[in-house]
């Protein structure tokens, strides 16, 4: 076999495997396989013709939950494709997906959001945003990328009624981790919005 061709081969592999590594590793961008759905299978005997049916009572409907009152999921691996929130030494954190800067629909969040805005308008009290990102790209951009993150949960409050002079935003890039960014966890949970309302 010739040599160059060897060498030619090897070249080749490695870059395949350098690829690959940033792709999937740093960027988080390889494609996911698709979840498979699960049956939930709850043992009732579902009937299959007339003589069989039972009269079923209406259930009541739950309480509507109560606003000042925010549930949340842990924070996991297993999610770190959608928004999560967490409460953490008395301020709420949003964590986003790479590249992620709204909060696609959460209705946790968005619960979440409502009830802050009704406290909000309430008090009178004011609120500071602040946007975290990851370390992967320009410092500048991270910033950037940051603000917008902040800017995001900013204009829902506005949208909800919020004065925006209650509101402050700011940025601090990648400077401030909370996690390591050796890890895709880690980056994840360094990508945040952290919410604070002066006391």
């Amino acid at each position: 076999m010739n040599s160059k061709f060897l060498i030619l081969s090897a070249f080749t592999l490695w870059c395949f495997v350098c690829v690959r590594w940033y792709v999937c590793g740093i960027k988080e961008v390889c494609a996911e396989p698709l979840a498979v759905e699960e049956t939930i299978h709850t043992g009732e005997y579902q009937p299959d013709t007339a003589a069989d049916t039972v009269a079923v009572q209406p259930q009541e409907a739950p309480p509507p939950p109560d606003p000042n009152v925010v549930s949340t999921k842990p924070v996991t691996p297993e999610n770190m494709g959608a928004v999560q929130m967490e409460k953490v030494e008395g301020h709420m954190v949003i964590h986003f997906p790479y590249k992620s800067t709204r909060n696609e629909d959460n209705a946790a969040i968005d619960g979440y959001l409502d009830g802050l805005a009704r406290q909000l308008i309430a008090s009178g009290a004011k609120v500071r945003i602040a946007g975290h990102t990851d370390f992967v790209g320009e410092s500048k951009e991270n910033h950037s990328f940051g603000l917008m993150r902040a800017n995001t949960i900013c204009d829902i409050l506005v949208r909800k009624g919020v004065p925006k002079s209650q509101i402050t935003c700011s940025s601090f890039g990648d400077t401030k981790p909370v996690a390591t960014n050796d890890s895709p966890y880690g980056r994840y949970l360094n990508r945040r919005v952290e919410i604070r309302v002066a006391q």
